[in-house]
């Protein structure tokens, strides 16, 4: 080192944990409405309650306030519960849907064909 001194250069180290983001696909049920709704979240239970709550002034969920989760599938990444998300309200299918809460595993197939 210049200047005559032995003192090593230290290097840092850092570590850095990020924990991967899960989001989850979900379908939401009202027996009111008889109808389904298909949406993406970070958090499940925070979302159906804000339906419940009539938070969302605009939305399709606005017309009931008995929404049950119907099912709640936790996706590798914000990119793919949106992929399914798409996915399901392009068949506009109830049977579909309906299929899908029976055999979740269906939604692994169509994320690895993607």
């Amino acid at each position: 080192m210049p200047g005559g001194t032995t003192a090593k250069p230290r290097l840092l180290v850092g570590v850095f944990c990020f924990k991967p983001v899960k989001h989850f696909l979900y379908i939401i049920h009202s027996a009111t409405l008889n109808k389904f709704y298909v949406g993406e979240t970070l958090d499940v239970q925070n979302r159906l309650k804000m339906y419940n709550e009539n938070s969302f002034n605009k939305s399709f969920t606005k017309a009931a306030d008995d929404w049950k989760l119907a099912l709640a599938f936790k996706c590798r990444n914000k990119n793919h519960a949106l992929y399914l998300e798409n996915f399901i309200k392009r068949m506009k299918s109830k049977k579909f849907i309906l299929k899908i809460i029976d055999q979740p595993d269906i939604l692994n197939d169509i994320i690895n064909k993607k």
